[in-house]
């Protein structure tokens, strides 16, 4: 137990930094995702086929390597460009995997939650007078938001988890300080293996309970 209390706030620092990874690219995901799953949707097919590459091509290969072409091959384009090389950093290209990857897969969810509409109600409000940006703000984006929490809940908590790949760029997360404590007390690592496992549940535990309350209250109002 010494050690676990000797690690706890390095741990906790970690802790904070997957935090601040997740809480800052997951809201870029949420953006890219809605772009993307309107661009999928549209009739125009300049628009149409950029978007379902971009959402093949980043569902179909692996984050890991996306985030060594993110950091080793963008960063050493831009470090040719006086500057910008101290844009690609851990911090930014731990971000931008993660945000890139999911936004790929929030576009789907998005897609999904308004096929769950009924198109014939677009088609009464059409038939209202409303145009096609306010249907959708006020017909189908409404009634569709709740059936996307639950699916947003779980690609945040899986986030979290998968935030421990910017270990392998030396970004400063809980997965990699589990590593470097690990390698300097192999004879004795159950406790910090138990201390890593407690503080993801500390993230992703609150999380879902807050979302399933806020599900609630919003499926009440509609």
């Amino acid at each position: 137990m010494a050690l676990f209390w000797q690690a706890l706030p390095v741990f906790l620092i970690g802790a904070c930094n997957t935090l601040i990874y997740c809480a800052v690219s997951f809201p870029i995901a949420l953006v890219l995702g809605l772009l993307l799953a309107i661009m999928s949707g549209s009739r125009l097919t300049w628009f149409r086929i950029p978007a379902r590459t971009f959402i093949e091509v980043f569902r179909g290969t692996p984050m890991i390597a996306q985030i060594f072409i993110i950091y080793y091959a963008v960063g050493a384009f831009l470090a040719g460009y006086g500057p910008t090389h101290t844009w690609i950093n851990a911090w930014t290209a731990g971000i931008a995997a993660l945000a890139l990857n999911y936004a790929a897969y929030e576009a789907e969810v998005f897609r999904a939650g308004f096929l769950s509409v009924e198109h014939g109600q677009t088609e009464a409000a059409l038939s209202l007078g409303l145009d096609e940006g306010q249907t959708f703000f006020r017909i189908v984006l409404p009634q569709a938001i709740p059936l996307m929490i639950p699916p947003f809940v779980n690609d945040f908590i899986y986030m979290l988890k998968d935030s421990a790949i910017v270990s392998v760029i030396s970004g400063a997360e809980l997965t990699s300080v589990l590593s470097f404590w690990t390698s300097r007390y192999s004879s004795n690592p159950l406790p910090l293996y138990a201390l890593a496992v407690i503080l993801y549940l500390v993230l992703s535990l609150p999380t879902s309970f807050v979302a399933r309350l806020f599900e609630r209250r919003l499926r009440a109002t509609l």
